[in-house]
């Protein structure tokens, strides 16, 4: 997995984090399905499966996998692209509030003022 660099934002690391996600998953389909190939394609050059039943098993396999994608799935909140939008919006706006109150306690801690409301420590 990629580490983020410390100035990304965190929609860009959130994106990026699906992404990659999204991409190893489809690694492992692809994988599987030429893995599910290659057996079946041994078994009819050993004469254990005609071409016919080496169809239709890799038929099945491939029928049963994306049935059990579609239901692994299909109890998952999957967001809209614009709720995606909306949460990175308010990711930004976070970010910077805490920014803005890292830089203002900052100047506190420089100045040595207490902010209004707390005790000052000697």
């Amino acid at each position: 997995m990629a580490t983020p660099s410390p100035g990304e934002p965190p929609s860009d690391r959130l994106r990026s984090a699906i992404r990659e996600g999204f991409t190893i998953a489809l690694g492992a389909a692809s994988w599987a399905f030429d893995e599910a190939d290659r057996l079946l394609d041994r078994w009819m050059a050993q004469g254990q499966l005609s071409r016919e039943e080496g169809r239709r098993r890799f038929d099945e396999f491939r029928d049963r996998t994306r049935a059990g994608v579609r239901q692994a799935t299909s109890g998952m909140p999957i967001a809209t692209r614009e709720q995606v939008q909306s949460l990175e919006r308010r990711i930004e706006e976070l970010t910077r509030q805490v920014e803005a109150l890292r830089a203002q306690r900052s100047e506190v801690g420089q100045r040595g003022d207490v902010p209004p409301g707390r005790p000052r420590l000697s």
